[in-house]
């Protein structure tokens, strides 16, 4: 058959029908089929974001997107990729022409890290679901099909492949034709060839380089190079000159036969031509070579290669292609040829991750693996090969080899984590008896690893079924403690809202259970079941078992707490706050709860818990707050101990101390000591019967005498009881024998109160200046606070304003108060209880202008709004907004509307142009009238926000949906789904899922398919929870969490935190945050940030760095501040705050402006606020100012010189750099010599990166010249003469290199020197054939994130001036 081929025959019939020839594009490669299909995200129909279907529609668009993009950046997607996609497809159950042909196309050699078996039977699969949901398919699928077959070299026919072509009614095309040549010459097949190519000719198809490069393949294959090598004189002969595609099939044909000197030829004949091959060619050669055993010749083609851009990415894929074939030796070569990037400090970046992952996948042998990842620590590659390996392993579930790399990490003495065997734990979910769990568990034992309490709490008890005491006995067969199992089991218990028999558990076994993890549960399982009893328990033992942590190891540091018991309660009782609705009306009952429990709050709790409260505030809970802040409780026990324990009688309670009074008095032995203790303790708990009585009887006592302190207990507890005759009698009594006794300031003003209460309001006016108290301002407990606000209060609600407002001057003239928000509410409530909206809007104006506080503004918005007082209401609003800012008041004030009923105003103020959107404002009102029960301020901002485009309405159906549900009314839900059709708003699966279960549940129709899949409303979650038994949960939404995050759906992991009870840790957040800034979601992570701060948390300092430099570069100064309003110092320091803040306001365009700023805060700075200005100068912004516009570099010498005449020397270090740099030698002397030669700290580090980058060495050597006459560290010119010593190298400057060197070990220590530097003067010692006899610095691993510093600062300054 070849010489029919060769025959001149063979030669006319393709020139017979040359004029059918197509000649092709120069150039055709793998990752152009995305380009053919313009991107196809763009081909996908955008109205289907309007149709039932809706979320798969743009989940499958975005997956796609995705694709795209890892095709475009890297030549090469995974497989998980794929299999998203059509898990996507399977939930839709539909998929475009467009989408199904890209999936298709994605299974050939776009997946290099899979096998082809794999690949091929993935396709298939996909082949067979599109087959299935009835997807309509042409002949350009059936093409794309058989081009992955041929790059997955799959066997197949092409004759039943047309024959089914034929019985589906499509009709082949002349690409269909070329790859059926294509797969009859892969197998080396030319007779089949001719017969398609005779088919060809009958129905007048054209041919192109295609088929000729098939038909070099084909004759390669059979083995006849001299009919290969005759194709190139055909394709002359048809008109088309011999392409590089060409000659790369020609080379991968004698490369299979090892025929090294052809292959040279065949390239110097490319380059006389100037047929220019790409990198991508000569590793195919290479890659032919390989696998046909030719490898020694690798290094000959290797060596032609130009490492051009694209050459790592392809270099990748041949590697990853080798390691599946089992030639990792050569794998290794090219990935030793790969060029590697040089980090800031010179250093390499570590290369080989790729090449051990695919070791992994590829099922290679653990001696095999261990090798190389030996060689690439070695020779400098990777360091952390084996960990990997071990990573790799455990997330495809190989336990065998997983095991054997865990025991090879043991071997040679690398740390084994808890984290390695979550994996390993999970995949043992399947078996019901838990046995394998609990393999798992003592298999931990063997690497001297004990289950953390997250490993237990987050993998084992959600994987292993049965009753909770099962559990703890399953789990001991592990060695897992009673209590680590408790407080595991405890958690889960509340996240299905069984409370009480959490209550129980935690009851009877004392351990350490988490406050921080189980606070939020808690407080959920609370809310749902109202069981205050289970409540005050769990909090009592929560808190009095904290010292139990001392028993627990392996702790995270985002679940340590502090020890502190009062810290702790007020944190799970503050939390109950999340909801002020439902704690208003429960605070009263948990409060008299802990009373009775006898423990204690902090002021500061206490205080938050008021401000959260706010208008909710009653006499009542105020009164409890201040028992519970006063530190006279004493704690109940908790359960009765089997032996008996003896109590001091300092700490008795009463009725303890009532019984040893009575019980010593029987035996007639001396009590009155312990009777005035009593005394006090009546007086403290305000027993006023039971204090008189005391009294009776001590009175008996001849002995007995009253002291000034007890005339002080009787006026209080008098005072407290509204008994002013007594209490005054006591107080002038006190005044007659103690003049200059000081009164501590709860009794003053106890007394004051009882005056007002009693008409006495002048007489209480007077004595507040008269009267001597023994506090100070600093020392003012919560309940003192809590009694001056319900004084002011008091008159607030009796309408007297006059009166008011002279006590409150009085007050705060003589130090009684401090100035809050909460103390202020009177001031303007006063006057709406007398429905004297000017006198409180003046008010609210004096308090705003004064103390930049705005008491009761809501409320007084709602009034104004009432009675139509456009006016005053605008003054309003324009004076929340000097406090406020202008976004936060309008959002104000739309709720405000919308509170009243005003829908009309409210949607005004959201159609002004430029309101910026605030999503998570709208979100957190959404969820505040869903839980307090508001459906009309609901209903109305839903109706607010029609049409709105850009406010997302989905959470306030989804809210509405569950305030119905709380109502019971199904009509109505089911008229939101109907509403939400005429506006064109797609329903979340979460609506249709908890709405589905509604209807169903009231046994009415469900109108539409109920997605399948996890619940996303919190309801519907506590109930699938509650039907399962313990154990039978699968994951926790934080598991579920964190897997979605990883596996890159964003969109998804946002639903399930936003949804979730479950505890989300500071890393959690952090991820997510991460994420949606790499996906330019850039409001959103804003949100997600703003949420932790105002929760007293920050993201990770990295992932916060992250942020806040994307917000710079996008020019938003203002969020970037409006973040920094609640950020302590030390947060914005370790982000570099400032230096944010100034770029972007010069990305802005606000240089000039920022200047100025930066100019008045040293003009109006006094000397306290000197130190605090010389830590926020933004050295690293000012830097960019003067390089983009040196015109401002005069103003800037101003300002720099102002800080130095106070002694902030940072500024000018700033322009001396400046001047240096630039050459301006003078300027740079005369600030030198004034203010830095003498200066214990200079920083240089923009001197060293500008002479590394522009290899400047005069530049460097000037520096090091000017660091010798300083007082910086060797350390710090031992960084110069690095980077001097980088410079000469790249100039292979070898003589110079050594006499720099030589001439730097004399002024500092070698180790002061970078040890990269050190190592490559080592090499220029070698070149010259000189004796290098220097010890080179040992290699230090620094912790990350450590840099080295460029001054003689530390390393935190050092990464600020970066």
């Amino acid at each position: 058959m070849a010489s029919i081929l060769r025959s001149s025959k063979f030669v006319r019939y393709i020139v017979g029908f040359a004029r059918n020839v197509v000649v092709n594009t120069p150039r055709e490669f793998d990752g152009n089929f995305v380009n053919n299909t313009q991107c196809l995200c763009g081909a996908i129909p955008r109205s289907l974001s309007a149709q039932a279907s809706a979320q798969h529609d743009q989940n499958l668009e975005r997956s796609l997107r995705r694709i795209d993009q890892d095709v475009r950046r890297s030549g090469r997607i995974s497989r998980r990729d794929i299999e998203d996609v059509l898990e996507e497809i399977r939930n839709n159950r539909s998929a475009t022409s467009s989408q199904s042909l890209l999936v298709i196309r994605c299974c050939g050699n776009l997946v290099p890290e899979e096998q082809p078996e794999v690949r091929t039977k993935l396709v298939q699969e996909i082949w067979n679901t599109l087959k299935k949901l009835n997807v309509p398919m042409d002949i350009s699928h059936y093409n794309a099909l058989l081009r992955v077959y041929l790059e997955n070299e799959h066997e197949f026919s092409p004759t039943e492949f047309l024959a089914e072509l034929e019985s589906k009614g499509i009709d082949p095309n002349r690409v269909t034709y070329q790859r059926l040549i294509a797969r009859y010459c892969q197998q080396g097949d030319i007779e089949g060839a001719t017969k398609i190519l005779e088919f060809m000719r009958e129905k007048q198809l054209p041919v192109n380089e295609n088929v000729f490069n098939a038909l070099i393949t084909g004759h390669s294959e059979a083995g006849d190079m001299d009919s290969a090598q005759g194709i190139l004189t055909v394709m002359a002969q048809a008109g088309l000159e011999p392409s590089a595609d060409t000659y790369t099939t020609l080379l991968c044909g004698y490369a299979k036969k090892g025929d090294i000197e052809t292959i040279n030829k065949l390239l110097n004949e490319c380059e006389e031509k100037e047929v220019y091959l790409l990198d991508k060619d000569y590793l195919d050669v290479i890659y032919a070579l390989t696998i046909n055993d030719h490898s020694q010749h690798v290094p000959v083609v290797l060596n032609k290669t130009r490492k051009a851009i694209g050459y790592n990415q392809d270099a990748i894929n041949l590697v990853l292609r080798l390691i599946n074939k089992g030639y990792e030796s050569i794998a290794y070569t090219i990935l030793q040829s790969i060029p590697r990037g040089t980090r800031p400090d010179g250093s390499q970046w570590p290369i080989g991750a790729f090449f051990i992952k695919q070791m992994i996948k590829a099922g290679r042998p653990i001696g095999e693996i261990s090798k190389y990842c030996d060689r690439l620590e070695q020779d400098e590659l990777y360091e952390k090969g084996l960990l990997l390996a071990t990573e790799m392993c455990l997330e495809l579930g190989n336990e065998k080899l997983a095991y054997d790399l865990l025991n090879e990490l043991k071997r040679k003495g690398l740390p084994i984590r808890q984290h390695y065997f979550w994996p390993l734990i999970v995949a043992k979910a399947s078996d019901s008896s838990g046995d394998a769990i609990i393999d798992v568990l003592l298999k931990m034992n063997d690497y001297n690893i004990t289950p953390s309490a997250e490993t237990i709490r987050d993998y084992v008890i959600p994987n292993i079924k049965g009753k909770s005491s099962d559990i703890i006995a399953k789990l001991r067969e592990a060695n897992i403690s009673i209590g680590s199992a408790a407080s595991s089991i405890v958690h889960t218990l509340l996240q299905k809202n069984d409370i009480q028999e959490a209550a129980v558990i935690i009851s009877k076994i004392p351990a350490y259970y988490y406050p921080e993890i189980l606070r939020r549960p808690l407080t959920s399982s609370f809310y749902a079941t109202n069981d205050l009893k289970s409540y005050i328990t769990i909090v009592r033992h929560i808190v009095e078992n904290v010292h139990r942590i001392d028993l627990v190891k392996n702790i995270p540091e985002d679940t340590k707490t502090s020890l502190d018991k009062t810290e702790i309660l007020g944190s799970m009782i503050y939390d109950l706050t999340f909801s002020i609705k439902k704690f208003s009306e429960v605070a009263e009952d948990v409060l008299r709860g802990l009373v009775e429990e006898g423990v204690s709050l902090s002021t500061v709790t206490a205080e938050k818990i008021q401000d959260k409260l706010s208008e909710k505030m009653t006499p009542n809970i105020s009164d409890l707050l201040g028992k519970l802040t006063s530190g006279e409780l004493t704690p109940s026990p908790l359960v009765s101990k089997k032996l008996p324990t003896y109590t001091p009688s300092s700490q008795m309670n009463i009725p303890q101390l009532e019984r040893l009074i009575h019980n010593l008095e029987g035996k007639r032995q001396d009590t009155r000591g312990l009777k005035r203790q009593l005394l006090t303790l009546y007086h403290r708990e305000k027993e006023l019967d039971k204090l008189e009585d005391l009294l009776k009887s001590l009175e008996q006592d001849p002995t007995f005498a009253y002291t000034p302190g007890i005339y002080a207990q009787l006026m209080d507890i008098y005072a407290h009881h509204d008994k002013l005759e007594q209490a005054e009698i006591y107080f002038n009594k006190l005044r007659e024998i103690e003049p200059d006794l000081k009164l501590d300031g709860t009794k003053a003003i106890r007394y004051l109160f009882c005056l007002i209460k009693h008409g006495r309001i002048d007489e209480a006016i007077d004595l507040t200046s008269k009267i001597k108290r023994d506090i100070k301002v600093e020392e003012k407990s919560f309940a003192y606070r809590a009694l001056c606000w319900k004084m002011l209060n008091y008159l607030a609600d009796e309408g007297k304003a006059e009166d008011l407002n002279k006590l409150f001057d009085v007050l705060v003239k003589n130090d009684f108060i401090e100035i809050n928000n909460v103390i202020l509410g009177p001031l303007v409530k006063v006057h709406l209880v007398n429905k004297d909206t000017s006198q409180a809007l003046n008010k609210f104006e004096w308090c705003c202008n004064q103390f930049r506080a705005t008491p009761w503004k809501n409320e007084l918005a709602c009034q104004l709004i009432q009675s139509e007082d456009a006016e005053k209401l605008q003054k309003l609003t324009d004076l929340s907004t000097s406090v406020h800012g202008e976004i936060n008041s309008l959002y104000d004030l739309v709720f405000a509307f919308v509170e009243c009923g005003r829908v009309r105003q409210a949607r005004k103020i959201l159609e002004t142009p430029g309101l910026q959107t605030r999503p998570q404002r709208i979100n957190s009102a959404c969820q505040r009238y869903q839980m307090e029960g508001l459906v009309k301020p609901l209903e109305g901002l839903k109706d607010a926000t029609r049409d709105l485009n850009h406010i997302d309405r989905t959470d306030i159906y989804y809210q509405l949906l569950l305030s119905y549900i709380k109502q019971d009314d199904p009509d109505k839900a089911l008229n939101l789904w109907t509403q939400m059709q005429e506006e064109d708003l797609a329903p979340t699966d979460g609506f249709l899922i908890t709405l589905g279960d509604f209807l169903k549940k009231h046994k009415m129709d469900v109108p539409f398919v109920v997605p399948e899949g996890e619940v996303a409303s919190e309801n519907s979650l506590s109930q699938q929870i509650q039907r399962k038994p313990l154990g039978s949960m699968t994951k926790r939404d934080v598991v579920v969490f964190r897997q979605t995050l990883k596996s890159g759906d964003v969109d998804a992991a946002l639903e399930i935190r936003k949804r979730s009870n479950d505890i989300f840790t500071i890393n959690d957040d952090s991820s997510l945050i991460e994420k949606l800034i790499q996906d330019n979601r850039i409001q959103e992570a804003t949100n997600l940030t703003r949420d932790l701060i105002q929760r007293n948390q920050t993201p990770i300092t990295r992932v916060f760095r992250f942020l806040l430099n994307r917000l710079a570069n996008n020019g938003d100064a203002k969020t970037i501040e409006e973040l920094g309003g609640s950020l302590h110092k030390d947060m914005k320091k370790l982000v570099s705050f400032d230096n944010r803040i100034c770029h972007a306001n010069l990305v802005s365009g606000n240089s000039a402006e920022y200047l100025e700023q930066l100019e008045n805060d040293i003009d109006n700075a006094k000397a306290e606020d000197l130190p605090l200005l010389a830590e926020k100068f933004p050295r690293g912004g000012a830097v960019g100012i003067l390089e983009k516009h040196p015109e401002y570099t005069e103003k800037y010498a101003v300002i720099a010189k102002k800080y130095a005449d106070r002694g902030i020397i940072s500024p000018v270090n700033v322009l001396w750099a400046q001047y240096f740099i630039k050459g301006e030698d003078e300027k740079a002397e005369v600030l030198w010599k004034q203010y830095l030669q003498g200066a214990p700290r200079i920083m240089f580090q923009r001197v060293v990166q500008v002479a590394r980058e522009t290899k400047d060495e005069p530049l460097i050597r000037k520096l090091i010249a000017h660091l010798k006459t300083s007082n910086v560290t060797d350390g710090a010119i031992g960084n110069a003469y690095s980077c001097l010593l980088d410079v000469l190298v790249v100039k292979e400057s070898n003589d110079e290199i050594v006499k720099t060197f030589e001439m730097a070990i004399k002024d500092i220590p070698i180790d002061t020197i970078n040890r990269t530097a050190v190592l490559r003067v080592k090499e220029a010692y070698v070149k010259l054939n000189k004796p290098f006899d220097y010890k080179i610095p040992p290699k230090i691993n620094k912790p990350s994130g450590q840099l080295t510093s460029s001054s003689s600062s530390s390393a935190e300054d050092a990464r600020r001036k970066n």
